[in-house]
């Protein structure tokens, strides 16, 4: 066995380092990482200001959610708000976005919470409300005519709400139903008109707040709160969907010369144009009701509804596209140019066009990316997404249905919650399937669990197919058992 060696003259043993001093470099390096987690995580410089009475800075912080944290401990109703580095305002306690500052021919683009694309114009509404901002800062998120969105803090800017603010609302007028539409928050006229039949809820001495048509509120602040935390304050127990705004193209509903002239007469049109520029009392609309009648025949497509939207597109049929391109729809109007409007020989030629390329093989066809469902509808669904800048066009084309006398058929609407599969047949094939809200109109009784309603398009073989017309037998298949849908009925 070896012997162990003897320890040298004047060395020493090695001491184990205290527990203490372990610790303590422990905490140290704890206290280094987290202090350049801190450094590297910075996102500007945010300051956090107190409008009650003199402005007073609160704090100010590197981090934009300590600045939130400390904004949401003021009441809601304070006009607080988080500035940046730059002096701009992107965040607040309660209020609105106002879209407003952008020439007409400039869009806002913004993404759906489900990361999809969106545009608006705020030249045709300018506030939305306020919802929160992202935790840079960078993004703010609003509801506006129904969608609920984000959008970059530069395009935009953030409003305390306060009783003079000229803001968005709706209101009864005898027995409709009226949008007030902001059009500047300091005291600009709104645009205000008849969006259909007012529903009972609707009171006639007093304003209503709504950013997506359908939960109205009496209160702005217990709107804000309610949309954030998602629970209810609203004077209607259920949502409510205009039926003019929410009906799909896919129903006949028969257009006289006579009840078409008669929209026109009402604004002292009375004859037919034939060049530009027009006589105040002629519109190439004028005596052309039974042409849209004779295109809905031929496609299956609401003449009443393709005659509403080209009163609204065309001026009542006035416009220089209407006249000299025999365009009545806005076919190629983009924003940005609108002289790109398409051209049609003759107005037959473009309402065909209208019923055939725009929404059978475009708008009403599941399979094209523009697909939203069929009915006009706002930012959140239908035609109204991709067809117009404008966050109330649907609303819009909605006033001259109602006008036309237009009578709803049942309808029945999914909120958008969940997304909504239509089957070939009972417990058959995936037709195709809304991501967001859906409304479908009842074409026939239960069976198997099932509800018959009418396709967005035609079928062959249970698929699409948008090459072949349209026949009344075009009938898909949704649960019945879907969590109790909200009806959307015609106002009383």
């Amino acid at each position: 066995m070896k012997k162990r060696g003897k320890r040298q003259a004047g060395s020493r043993a090695r001491r184990r380092p205290r527990r203490s001093v372990v610790a303590a470099g422990v905490i140290l390096l704890c206290m280094a990482v987290v202090w350049l987690g801190f450094r590297l995580t910075e996102n500007g410089v945010f300051t956090v200001i107190d409008y009650s009475a003199d402005p007073q800075e609160i704090a100010t912080y590197r981090h934009f959610g300590f600045a939130a944290s400390r904004l949401n401990e003021l009441d809601p109703k304070a006009p607080g708000c988080i500035v940046n580095g730059d002096g701009k305002v992107v965040a607040i306690r309660s209020g609105v976005v106002d879209f407003s500052g952008k020439p007409v021919t400039e869009n806002t683009d913004y993404a759906t919470e489900r990361g999809e694309p969106g545009y608006l114009n705020g030249s045709y509404g300018v506030d939305g409300l306020y919802l929160g901002t992202s935790g840079d800062g960078r993004r703010v998120k609003f509801m506006m005519a129904g969608v609920t969105g984000w959008v970059d803090v530069q395009d935009i800017s953030l409003r305390f709400y306060s009783d003079s603010l000229s803001l968005s609302g709706y209101s009864r007028y005898e027995d409709s139903l009226v949008h007030q539409v902001s059009t500047g928050l300091d005291g600009q006229e709104p645009l205000a008109y008849s969006i259909g039949g007012c529903p009972d809820f609707i009171d006639g001495d007093a304003f209503y707040y709504s950013y997506d048509g359908h939960r109205f509120y009496r209160d702005f602040y217990e709107m804000s709160q309610a949309v954030r935390e998602g629970e209810g304050s609203a004077v209607n127990e259920t949502p409510w969907y205009n039926p003019w705004q929410f009906t799909p193209h896919r129903c006949l509903s028969e257009l006289t010369n006579a009840q078409g002239n008669a929209v026109l007469e009402r604004q002292g049109i009375n004859a037919t144009a034939g060049s530009w520029p027009v006589e105040a009392n002629q519109s190439v609309l004028y005596d052309a009701g039974d042409l849209f009648s004779r295109v809905q025949n031929e496609d299956y497509l609401n003449a009443r509804m393709m005659f509403a939207v080209a009163l609204n597109e065309s001026g009542y049929g006035q416009s220089e596209y209407a006249v000299v391109n025999h365009n009545v729809f806005g076919h190629g109007a983009v924003d940005e140019n609108p002289d790109a409007a398409s051209g049609y020989g003759s107005l037959e030629a473009c309402v065909q066009s209208h019923a055939w390329d725009w929404l059978q093989k475009k708008y009403a066809n599941p399979e094209n990316d523009v697909w939203h469902g069929s009915w006009f509808g706002d930012k959140a669904s239908g035609i109204n997404v991709m067809y117009a800048s404008d966050p109330y066009w649907g609303e819009k084309a909605a006033s001259f249905l109602y006008r036309l006398g237009f009578q709803a058929p049942a309808l029945i609407v999914r909120d958008g919650s969940e997304p909504s599969a239509v089957y070939a047949n009972p417990g058959g094939a995936v037709v195709y399937t809304f991501q967001g809200p859906a409304v479908f109109i009842a074409a026939g009784e239960a069976r198997d669990g099932y509800v018959p309603v009418r396709s967005e398009a035609p079928l062959s073989q249970g698929k699409v197919d948008v090459e072949i017309p349209y026949e009344e037998s075009d009938v898909v298949w949704i649960p019945e058992q879907w969590p109790q849908p909200a009806a959307a009925e015609p106002a009383a």
